[in-house]
């Protein structure tokens, strides 16, 4: 029996979320937010780059509605409004624009062109899971660093670890 590209598809997105939101959650306090680069600024910029590559034209994106440009792009700090209220909120976003993302395979395979690039959704979701799979390495290099806990890994196939 063949399954569905989008069920497929979705078992490895989920899990993403699952752990962004245990992240938030979770993360002790000394290394969420601090006078550096740290957990809050690799959540942030995660959930902005999914916001952005989960629009149906990412080229099209409303960029100046993003809360602090630099921050996202994690040349600088994030103010204290982005907070774990915040980036729980703007997580919730990302999977609301993740369940109304055309999920069909015609249209998850449907060529378009962004920059002069062929791309579909379907490559859109890969590079959101390999960006956010990198981001989540880098806080687990946080927590290493500081001697804590690292990641509890969600996956599909593997259950957690």
């Amino acid at each position: 029996m063949q399954q569905d590209l989008s069920v497929v598809l979705l078992r490895h997105l989920k899990p993403i979320l699952t752990m962004l939101r245990q992240t938030i959650l979770t993360c002790p306090d000394e290394v969420f937010s601090g006078d550096k680069l740290l957990v809050r600024e690799q959540l942030y910029h995660s959930l902005v780059g999914m916001d952005i590559w989960f629009s149906h034209e990412p080229s099209q994106y409303p960029f100046h509605q993003i809360l602090d440009m630099e921050a996202a792009q994690m040349h600088k700090i994030a103010p204290e409004s982005v907070s774990r209220r915040f980036l729980l909120s703007y997580l919730g976003k990302v999977e609301h624009k993740l369940a109304n993302m055309p999920m069909n395979t015609e249209k998850l395979l449907e060529k378009r062109e962004i920059d002069g690039e062929e791309i579909t959704y379907l490559d859109q979701c890969f590079i959101q899971i390999r960006h956010v799979q990198h981001h989540l390495g880098e806080i687990d290099e946080i927590m290493r660093d500081n001697q804590l806990p690292l990641l509890k890994w969600q996956g599909y196939g593997k259950g957690t670890q």
